[in-house]
């Protein structure tokens, strides 16, 4: 799932590259990541409610795949607005508890949360994780668990360019 919203309610600036960064992030892990056209979702400036939605639509589809699948992998990824609790789609807030819940609940053996917003280093913070060996020292078929990847702190702003028409954190890591 690809998240991009520009609009973080009526309090911030309105960002110019949120949602052009989720199609550029979708369209790389389609032809360079190993995920199918089909298996991707993409959501531009979407409502909590459409989130919902995609996280149940994917949710089903991993149900359906794994039993044939020798593992599966759930990628979230978003860019946009977020505060110290969760992440803005307009004027409404998804609370970083939430989307939490939301990734744990997928029947992935993997899930993967990629965010590109200010503050996105809250989401790291939430209770329940364990530490798990490396991941290069077990064999990659049998592992499980979640992998968190944020732009910046739970403290700080992330940023974008016009120089660079995007977010500094997806443009460099879409060059990687």
């Amino acid at each position: 799932v690809f998240v991009g919203s520009n609009d973080g309610g009526h309090e911030r600036v309105r960002l110019h590259y949120a949602e052009s960064d989720a199609r550029a992030m979708a369209e790389v892990m389609q032809e360079l990541g190993g995920v199918e056209f089909n298996d991707s979702l993409v959501l531009l400036a979407p409502t909590s409610c459409d989130l919902e939605t995609a996280f149940l639509t994917m949710d089903r589809r991993i149900r359906q795949t794994h039993a044939d699948a020798r593992r599966v992998e759930f990628l979230f990824y978003y860019s946009g607005h977020s505060d110290e609790k969760g992440l803005l789609l307009g004027e409404e807030r998804v609370a970083y508890t939430d989307l939490k819940t939301s990734i744990v609940d997928m029947q992935a053996d993997v899930n993967i949360v990629i965010l590109d917003s200010c503050f996105s280093g809250a989401f790291t913070r939430l209770k329940g994780g364990t530490r798990q060996l490396p991941f290069m020292v077990d064999d990659s078929i049998q592992m499980q668990g979640h992998a968190l990847l944020t732009s910046s702190s739970a403290d700080k702003a992330a940023r974008e360019s016009d120089h660079i028409q995007g977010s500094f954190f997806t443009h460099y890591m879409i060059a990687a």
